[in-house]
Formats: structure tokens, C-alpha cells, sequence
């Protein structure tokens, strides 16, 4: 039986990376509107954006980049699913 309502709201659109394991868990998430989803996803990718701009700035990282690019490149999937292809 699946358990609605286990997740914060609020602590997911605000961190998801606290909440959520990969970006493509947002997708099938009940407790968050597509439109919410859209904006925590953004906002997931502007964090590892700046992570990732953190490295290049000479912070120690310590093999973090690998797996901010895999990240990234699961909420650019994730987008893709929630966003239908246009005709």
C-alpha cells in the first residue's frame, strides 16, 4: 500500500536534495503539483550549478563534480518528462 503524505512540502521544494535521492523522484511525487516540481527542480539545478561554479573557483570538492554532473543531468531529464513535447 503507498503512504501519501510522507514528505514534507515544504522541505522538498525548498531542499530536495534532503528529500529526494535523484531528481527523477520528484516526477512521480503526489504531494507536489506539476508546477511545483518544475520550480524545485529549477531550483535543484541552481544549487548544483553553484556548486559546481564553487569548484571552479578552487574549493575542495574531493570527486563531488562527477556526481553534481550526473545530478544535473537526471533534473534535465526529469524536465523533460514533466514538460510536453510542443507540436
Amino acid at each position: 500500500m503507498s503512504e501519501i503524505g510522507s514528505i514534507n512540502p515544504t522541505m522538498a521544494k525548498q531542499s530536495p536534495e534532503s528529500v529526494f535521492q535523484s531528481p527523477l523522484d520528484i516526477v512521480g511525487e503526489v504531494m507536489l503539483t506539476r508546477g511545483e516540481k518544475i520550480g524545485t527542480l529549477e531550483r535543484w539545478r541552481m544549487t548544483v550549478l553553484q556548486q559546481l561554479a564553487a569548484s571552479d573557483d578552487g574549493m575542495h570538492t574531493q570527486g563531488v563534480s562527477d556526481k553534481l554532473a550526473v545530478t544535473l543531468s537526471d533534473i534535465s531529464k526529469a524536465l523533460a518528462q514533466l514538460h510536453p513535447p510542443t507540436a
